[in-house]
């Protein structure tokens, strides 16, 4: 059972994960732009500063490559935001569904009749045992979800359940 644990890694949010990848394409793709525009503007004389000697190749070279990748990785920044934007909106519908599940099916009373401890049994048990309850039910449900997405929308839902019972 460790070992499933330790395999649970912190669920990132499939919209929020788009915002990062686009903000981060439209970056790249700027500086990118920019730095090509830079140096055919400081090669046509219009910029009052250019490079002189055989180091100006090098430097155009490098350089030129370099705002290069930037486009490019700026172009994968931006299909891969698309791509978990779609993610994003087959997750949010996911999570409606689970949601108004959980509303209609899981309460305090019917998680705690679902798991048994003995009395003296101390609260931090308890939240633990009610978790895995609530994990249970939603796995019963819905089946096999991606480990890290269950834990947080469990986490979710064991607020709004014991909070409101």
């Amino acid at each position: 059972m460790s070992d499933r644990n330790d395999e649970v890694k912190v669920y990132q949010d499939k919209m929020a994960k788009a915002e990062d990848y686009k903000s981060s394409a439209y970056t790249l793709l700027l500086v990118g732009v920019l730095g090509i525009i830079a140096f055919i503007l400081m090669e046509a004389g219009v910029l009052p500063f250019r490079l002189a000697g055989s180091g100006k190749y090098i430097t155009y070279g490098v350089m030129g490559t370099m705002f290069v990748i930037f486009i490019v990785m700026g172009i994968l920044s931006l299909k891969s935001s698309q791509k978990y934007a779609q993610e994003a909106a087959v997750e949010e519908d996911l999570t409606g569904k689970i949601r108004a599940w959980a509303k209609e099916h899981i309460t305090a009373d019917s998680i705690k009749e679902r798991v048994l401890f003995e009395e003296d049994t101390p609260d931090e048990v308890k939240y633990f045992k009610y978790f895995e309850g609530i994990k249970a039910a939603v796995t019963q449900e819905f089946g096999s979800l991606n480990a890290s997405y269950l834990e947080a929308l469990c986490e979710e839902l064991y607020a709004e359940i014991f909070e409101e019972g």
